[in-house]
């Protein structure tokens, strides 16, 4: 996985946890994923990621609250549910696009040559030497 599909994996346990769906909503997003930036992540998870920032910055801090805590306050459950939806397909999205680009996995092929088996096998002298 790369950095951000770690920072998507780690919200969504918060979000999987106990507690009501704001209150999960929150702890996710502050821990693990507001300071993620924009810019930074795929473009095709950037409108996506955009929306769900500024739902979480719509309500200024206020009264020992942070914005993303005065937002989800002012949220729906319903509305709560829904972004805790988006970071789940966001994830799905990153997880996608990592399998996509690793590289193919490689293996050895058997052959009818026992000498050209034998030396895949054999440790090359410059590692043997430690």
């Amino acid at each position: 996985m790369t950095a951000h599909s770690d920072d998507f994996h780690a919200a969504l346990q918060v979000l999987v946890g106990a507690g009501a769906v704001k209150q999960r909503l929150v702890d996710a997003y502050r821990r693990h994923l507001a300071s993620l930036r924009v810019e930074d992540l795929p473009e095709a998870v950037r409108d996506r990621f955009a929306t769900l920032r500024t739902s979480m910055h719509e309500a200024p801090a206020a009264g020992g609250m942070s914005a993303p805590e005065a937002s989800a306050r002012k949220m729906s459950e319903k509305d709560a549910a829904g972004h805790a939806a988006a970071i789940l397909e966001i994830f799905a999205v990153l997880s996608t696009l990592n399998d996509s680009e690793s590289a193919p996995r490689l293996r050895i092929v058997a052959t009818d040559d026992d000498t050209l088996t034998h030396d895949l096998f054999e440790v090359p002298a410059f590692l043997s030497r430690a």
